[in-house]
């Protein structure tokens, strides 16, 4: 048929391997369990109502909700049929005849097709049952890297920090190529790669709702990335392709988060459980919700009424985990005893603003406001205390903002308003604010070189690390002066500087992004100003499943906190507070 293009005749078309009847699914790597009743109830009282012979309208709608959760810009989601649906439309924006895309091998079959059917090149990168990274850097030249970690089918995971150097070669590149880090698994895994997000313009990463909220059937996936791209890649979007079925059932799931929640967490650990039960199998280290297991068990499994998905030519296999019961019936076709449940530990994180919390730094930023206002408005007469008011306003958490701000007031004749202005900031001068931020940022942070020098730690990070808790930094401070408070303290965490708008204090986004990077539980955010206060209580409202807690310090700790926050003068004295709390 020379109509269509020569290669697809040597193409075969995707056939369902046979399978057995009968046996339990440990192969297709699903959720150990289908959604609770209550969740299907609800679906199903919202699919009596559905409207079938129209077509669905709330992609957008549950686009938005998805894009809060994550703490992505406005833009920056794209919601699709699934994941590998998602990942062919990359590949459909991205490749061109011939563009050579690097996969690790093993890994997931759908990527050659995939590539393939956009006419493109595979490199195969040989990963064994690890995740090295050397192959990858000389891939470099390479159109798209396609990352998968956890990968499958060994459950091979690197984390934030092992994977950085690649992040940054790939960006440094003089052509960089897209990189597309797929992160069907990540819910399993200690972290996620959330937070690289924001930072690299060609990076994509790629979720599925298939694990997480147990809704394969479903076909749903995003990818989040830079506005820029993801607006590109919407381009090519079908209008009306996601069901409007499967959306509501997003919609219902998202509902349901707690439950789907106390499912992973519960994969993860009947995982490490069933991997420390077989002393005479190899294993490799998995963070996804299955482990590849040699020699292979899959004949010994299927006599026990359990299917595994033998791999071909390695001697292996790889096991998906189902309910305990399941588990405990796998470990017993294995000739083993399931090593015994321990107490699960909630995974709590700290988060910790930098001035006031961590350095003591109101000196160094009033002496650079006030040097900065002195060339920019000359005539305004300035003291620390319009310097404290601006901070108790809100909104004015980052200091070259605040020296807009009193600019504009002070050009106007208006820094009266100052001092009523708390809550409500200046609405009606905000636009003439923002076109003046980057002209106040130069000149703010000129004098901020010299005024840095002002500043001291308040606490050691062996005091933090105490606490036996996840520990992360959310700052007002743009990235270049993040670096140089690392420089006063001596030491850095992760951390989310405002480099954008959308992780600007009060918005709840960079506390939201690292809720999803530590896979936390439990959130405790601690700061000294309004923005500080606000931020984490948009944050609690945005996903209510996770428990949130603010902490007050500082001399306002009195004005910002709420009637069941902590507070205390100083970091260090929060700490014994900290310790007390269930």
């Amino acid at each position: 048929m020379s109509f269509l293009r020569s290669d697809l005749e040597e193409t075969p078309a995707y056939r369902r391997p046979e399978e057995p009847v009968g046996l339990v699914r440990l192969h297709m790597n699903e959720a150990a369990r289908d959604w609770p009743c209550a969740a299907k109830e609800a679906l199903l009282a919202r699919l009596r109502n559905l409207p079938f012979q129209q077509y669905p309208e709330r992609q957008a709608e549950l686009t938005e909700r998805l894009r809060l959760r994550l703490g992505a810009p406005e833009g920056g989601l794209l919601l699709g049929p699934s994941s590998g649906n998602l990942l062919d439309h990359v590949a459909l924006a991205g490749l061109r005849p011939g563009d050579t895309v690097a996969i690790p091998t093993p890994g997931f079959s759908l990527y050659s097709m995939l590539v393939r059917r956009h006419a493109g090149q595979v490199r195969p990168l040989e990963m064994g049952t690890g995740f090295p990274l050397e192959p990858w850097f000389d891939a470099l030249d390479c159109r798209q890297l396609w990352i998968t970690l956890p990968n499958n089918p060994t459950g091979a995971w690197l984390s934030p920090d092992e994977l950085e150097p690649l992040l940054q070669a790939a960006a440094d590149c003089p052509e960089p190529p897209l990189v597309v880090l797929d992160e069907a698994y990540a819910e399993f895994a200690p972290l996620t790669h959330r937070l690289a997000v924001d930072r690299y313009p060609n990076l994509l990463l790629l979720r599925t709702f298939s694990k997480a909220l147990a809704s394969a059937s479903w076909r749903l996936g995003y990818l989040l990335g830079d506005p820029a791209l993801i607006r590109q890649l919407a381009t090519l979007q079908l209008p009306y392709s996601i069901p409007a079925a499967s959306l509501e059932a997003l919609d219902v799931a998202l509902d349901f988060a707690p439950d789907f929640e106390e499912q992973i967490r519960s994969t993860a650990e009947l995982r490490d459980r069933l991997s420390a039960s077989l002393p005479n199998h190899k294993i490799a280290r998995s963070a996804g919700n299955f482990l590849h297991i040699s020699p292979d068990p899959a004949a010994a499994l299927k006599k026990a009424g359990l299917l595994a998905r033998a791999l071909p030519g390695t001697g292996a296999a790889r096991v998906g985990i189902g309910t305990e019961e399941i588990v405990e019936r796998a470990t017993q076709a294995l000739d083993a005893t399931l090593a015994k449940a321990t107490l699960r530990i909630r995974r709590e994180l700290l988060v910790l603003d930098v001035d006031g919390v961590l350095i003591e730094a109101d000196r160094s930023f009033m002496e650079a406001v006030s040097r900065a206002l002195a060339e920019l408005a000359p005539d305004l007469s300035w003291t620390d205390e319009h310097f404290r008011a601006f901070k108790r306003v809100g909104g004015f958490n980052n200091d070259y903002r605040l020296c807009s701000a009193a600019w504009v007031l002070a050009e106007q004749g208006m820094m009266d308003r100052l001092w009523t202005a708390g809550g409500i900031g200046f609405p009606d001068l905000e636009a003439e604010i923002q076109r003046r931020e980057s002209a106040a940022q130069i000149v703010a942070q000129k004098h901020y070189a010299e005024t840095c020098k002002l500043e001291s730690p308040l606490i050691e990070l062996q005091a933090l690390r105490s606490l036996g808790c996840d520990l992360a930094i959310l700052t007002g401070r743009p990235p270049e002066e993040l670096v140089m408070a690392f420089g006063v303290l001596g030491w850095r965490l992760p951390a989310i500087a405002d480099a954008f708008p959308h992780l600007r204090k009060p918005s709840p986004c960079g506390l939201l992004q690292l809720a999803d990077a530590f896979r936390a539980e439990s959130i405790t955010f601690v700061g000294d100003t309004r923005d500080d206060a606000a931020c984490l209580r948009s944050a609690s409202e945005i996903r209510p499943e996770l428990i949130w807690r603010f902490a007050a310090v500082g001399a306002d700790r009195d004005l910002i906190r709420g009637p069941h926050d902590l507070s205390a003068p100083t970091l260090s004295d929060l700490l014994p507070l900290l310790q007390e709390q269930p």
